[in-house]
């Protein structure tokens, strides 16, 4: 996939490590899961790193359970902002927000990118493309879907769980561009399409029966499901097509770990 030219705007970053954000490794204590160690290296200093090499990113700010407060303070980041939020995930990005706005220059700041707490991978040119892509496609909201073909071959045997459309076969990556002006009023549409993930028939039932047999058929396009999203919610969601396995790669569980550092 070619490049999408860069531009100079640069966006302030959210490091969404709220909710339960923990690990217990082989030999370790349960712990905040950016704070892990990875071969000899705290999760976290791999995000940073990979966001201190975008050439599109402002300010840092990470927003943690009030559990982990005083560990990533401990933590001494001097770059990072940080916030706690015991909320859910659209809670805590808007935690964050607000704590953006309170730092000097960022009173009227139009738009945010996210990445959640466990990309090891995690590149500046990776960061740079998508927010290049999202940009483009001037939505309210941008999410990332990465090509199951550059997965397998950056990282095969690291498990993934891919969704098929028309288009072809993806990952849902872990990295947004989103509008502040959908906060807060989208935080309790967001809690109860987060709720309905354990319901498959309420899930079916919100998202409709066409939208149900396309997916069920194999018809069912990025178009579509583009267009259901910002229905549902009431804004223009988008998602942006990347072949940077990185932000598709996270690790959800302690068994990774191990397998993750022959990639490092």
């Amino acid at each position: 996939m070619d490049e999408i030219k860069q531009h100079t705007k640069k966006y302030d970053l959210i490091i969404l490590a709220g909710g339960r954000g923990t690990v217990t490794l082989p030999g370790r204590k349960e712990q905040a899961r950016a704070l892990a160690a990875l071969k000899g290296r705290r999760l976290l200093d791999y995000i940073m790193q990979g966001v201190g090499e975008s050439t599109r990113i402002g300010s840092v700010v990470l927003v943690s359970h009030s559990v982990h407060a005083a560990a990533f303070r401990q933590a001494s980041v001097p770059e990072l902002l940080l916030c706690s939020c015991d909320g859910s995930m659209a809670e805590c990005a808007f935690a964050a927000i607000r704590k953006l706005r309170e730092q000097p220059g960022h009173g009227n700041i139009t738009k945010v990118a996210t990445v959640c707490d466990d990309l090891p991978f995690l590149t500046g040119a990776a960061l740079d493309d998508f927010i290049a892509r999202a940009e483009a496609l001037d939505a309210d909201g941008v999410y990332a879907i990465v090509t199951k073909e550059s997965c397998l071959r950056e990282f095969p045997s690291l498990k993934r769980t891919f969704f098929r459309l028309k288009e072809g076969e993806f990952t849902g990556g872990n990295v947004s561009l989103v509008s502040v002006a959908l906060f807060p009023d989208c935080i309790e549409k967001m809690k109860q399409v987060f709720a309905l993930r354990k319901n498959p028939l309420k899930l079916a039932a919100w998202l409709g029966l066409p939208f149900i047999l396309k997916m069920v058929c194999g018809r069912l396009s990025l178009h579509d499901v583009e267009k259901r999203v910002s229905e549902l919610f009431g804004y223009d969601g988008r998602a942006a097509i990347t072949d940077h396995a990185c932000i598709g790669t996270d690790l959800d569980r302690p068994e990774e770990w191990a397998e993750a550092e022959k990639y490092l």
